[in-house]
């Protein structure tokens, strides 16, 4: 990723010294939407219930992929857990050392390897599946590869509910930029899913809904996938 690439790491950096900063998401579609990216920052007292009690269902060596900050990574590792943190960012992998995060590795969703117990996904990051048909292809892949007992927790958004949805095709298959500034990423591919959409793309993966957390009047959910 250049450098002028990272418009969600910029942000992330900016923050963390102490300056104001912004996460702008923009759809192919013209959709903008623009939170401050102290999101990414904050302590477990801070988070929504439904995020704390998906949370509580890690177990084992865990990977936080698309860790950003490092927020559910930290928190689980002064738990005493044994946690990898993961993000393409170069610029997120330096705030999350420099919070001390202990284990941080430059990768995305492509680079999970070995056997691991906990795959976390949360702040919308069952997102980074996709599309339908590689999320489906990405759960098989990592239900060969962990533990027999692992979990995956995950958070996604309704795309009927919050509007942000594609010009065709199932409506939860976006293509995406991150802006910050001057910074652009390029256009990736993330997936939102209804909780009809999630039954049908976890069918014949292995996995089941173990656990579904949501929260009243609010578009985004957390699950626990199991074997």
């Amino acid at each position: 990723m250049d450098d002028s690439e990272d418009a969600f790491g910029h942000a992330l950096m900016d923050y963390s010294k102490g300056r104001c900063s912004y996460e702008m998401v923009e759809t192919r579609n013209g959709k903008i939407d623009v939170t401050s990216i102290s999101y990414y920052f904050r302590s477990f007292d801070q988070w929504p219930s439904m995020e704390k009690n998906a949370i509580k269902h890690a177990t084992g060596k865990i990977i936080d992929v698309g860790a950003g900050a490092g927020r559910h990574s930290l928190y689980l590792q002064n738990l005493g857990f044994d946690v990898i943190a993961m993000d393409i960012s170069p610029l997120a992998v330096n705030v999350m050392k420099n919070r001390g995060v202990r284990n941080v590795v430059l990768g995305g969703i492509d680079d999970i390897h070995g056997s691991w117990d906990t795959l976390i996904l949360l702040g919308n990051n069952f997102g980074l599946l996709r599309t339908i048909l590689e999320a489906k292809g990405f759960l098989r892949k990592f239900y060969s590869q962990s533990s027999d007992d692992a979990r995956i927790i995950a958070e996604t958004t309704d795309p009927y509910a919050s509007g942000f949805t594609s010009a065709e095709g199932y409506p939860g298959e976006l293509e995406i930029r991150v802006i910050y500034d001057r910074y652009r990423s390029d256009w990736f591919r993330y997936l939102l899913v209804d909780k009809a959409k999630l039954m049908d793309i976890v069918e014949d993966t292995g996995w089941h809904v173990d656990k579904l957390y949501e929260m009243s009047g609010v578009d985004v959910y957390c699950f626990v996938l199991s074997k």
